[in-house]
């Protein structure tokens, strides 16, 4: 299954490391592809020809893409500079430390060097392309196994059985509110994904689209903006984007993800106004000038005290130092003036609570419960939502100061 190469040679322990990860990879994909044909082999839409059709290439010509990409590398440079210099809040996790070593090291390297042609070519791909490592729902180093000429069953089956559950889900969560078409993305990036009833079903899509629509149902009716931390290569808010007029999204993430969202936003939603770090001061006025604001994560320092609706957070801030959670919702309860949505595993969310309702008195829990993605997923999870409030400066100030 692992071909060996001169690094392998070079790093024998390390392979044989990664070879047992892999190794036990593929043998939790078997078991649950196994697992989902007996939950789905009767139902007609368990078809392996949908996965062959929806993992199919179809690349999209790219024309116009210099002027995007030039913004793009002028962003990511500034930033990838000010990151040296940011807090250690701010630095990226050992986790994603990693993936910018094994897999991230040709589209950084584009982006500084400016190198357009190389950067339209991996991001016309980023689908099935290493530069979007850790941001797309393949298993870390099964590229090559997903995107052969002929993706083998065992692939298959686990790809049927994974998309059938998240359509479920999302049908389950929100009973006829949807149809499957709007699950349907831009033909950006040469997506692939199961091929259900004529529409391409890409792996996420349907977590994305029901966290678009749980932001939505908390904004009313009139103009809103919505922040949020980690959004991957922008997915979510493409469908918030796409669905709700008269919103304003501010993306905050790390440099090279946040080059890869302002591509495919960019290029999915080119009717929209984008502001990209370096181009303008973060204020009130360039929030009211632009629809898409993507701004390294230590910029959210930068945003006016309760200037933002509804702040968003999903599987980004599970996993990051007690130090940074802590700089994280302070900063959060500042600049919220409606609601804190956090998706993610119990532990973050149990570090949350502590922290912000227990020791510093920054939120009101107002709900707390077990992520149906989780409990409906046939690959199971520990995934919870919950749903914050932001106490009132003065309160926070008076609880403090009795504490």
């Amino acid at each position: 299954m692992i071909k060996p190469k001169l690094k392998h040679l070079r790093h024998p322990l390390r392979t044989v490391g990664a070879a047992g990860r892999i190794l036990s990879m593929y043998g939790e994909i078997r078991r649950l592809g196994d697992q989902g044909y007996r939950r789905y082999r009767l139902d007609p839409r368990y078809d392996l020809a949908n996965v062959s059709e929806g993992f199919a290439s179809r690349p999209a010509a790219s024309p116009h893409d210099a002027e995007i990409l030039e913004r793009i590398c002028a962003a990511y440079i500034r930033a990838s500079e000010r990151e040296r210099s940011a807090s250690d809040v701010y630095q990226p996790s050992d986790w994603w430390q990693q993936i910018r070593v094994a897999a991230l090291g040709p589209v950084r390297r584009a982006l500084a060097a400016r190198d357009l042609s190389s950067l339209s070519r991996m991001y016309g791909n980023f689908f099935r392309d290493p530069c979007s490592t850790g941001l797309i729902g393949v298993p870390f180093g099964m590229k090559n196994a997903y995107f052969r000429q002929k993706i083998r069953d065992v692939y298959r089956r686990y790809s049927l059985a994974e998309a059938l559950s998240a359509i479920d889900c999302w049908q389950a969560r929100a009973p006829g509110r949807f149809q499957l078409h709007e699950l349907a993305v831009p033909e950006i990036g040469n997506p692939f994904g199961v091929m259900i009833d004529g529409t391409l079903v890409c792996a996420g899509a349907a977590f994305q689209h029901d966290s678009a629509y749980r932001i939505i149902d908390c904004m009313g009716s009139g103009p809103a903006t919505v922040a949020e931390i980690g959004g991957g290569f922008g997915a979510m808010a493409y469908y918030l984007l796409r669905d709700r007029a008269a919103t304003t999204y501010i993306g905050f993430d790390l440099p090279e993800s946040l080059a890869l969202t302002a591509y495919y936003l960019m290029k999915s939603l080119p009717q929209l106004r984008f502001l990209l770090f370096g181009e303008a001061e973060l204020s009130l006025h360039t929030l009211s000038s632009f629809d898409v604001v993507l701004m390294p994560i230590w910029e959210m320092e930068s945003l006016a005290t309760e200037s933002v609706d509804i702040a968003f957070s999903s599987h980004a801030m599970s996993d990051i130092s007690p130090k940074a959670m802590a700089a994280y919702l302070e900063i959060i309860a500042r600049i919220v003036r409606g609601r804190f949505l956090y998706i993610g595993n119990a532990r973050g969310a149990e570090s949350i609570c502590t922290l912000s309702t227990c020791k510093r008195q920054l939120f009101r829990l107002e709900e707390k419960h077990e992520s149906s993605w989780s409990a409906r997923s046939f690959k199971g999870g520990d995934a919870v939502e919950c749903m914050f409030a932001p106490l009132p400066l003065r309160c926070r100030v008076a609880k403090v100061t009795m504490a």
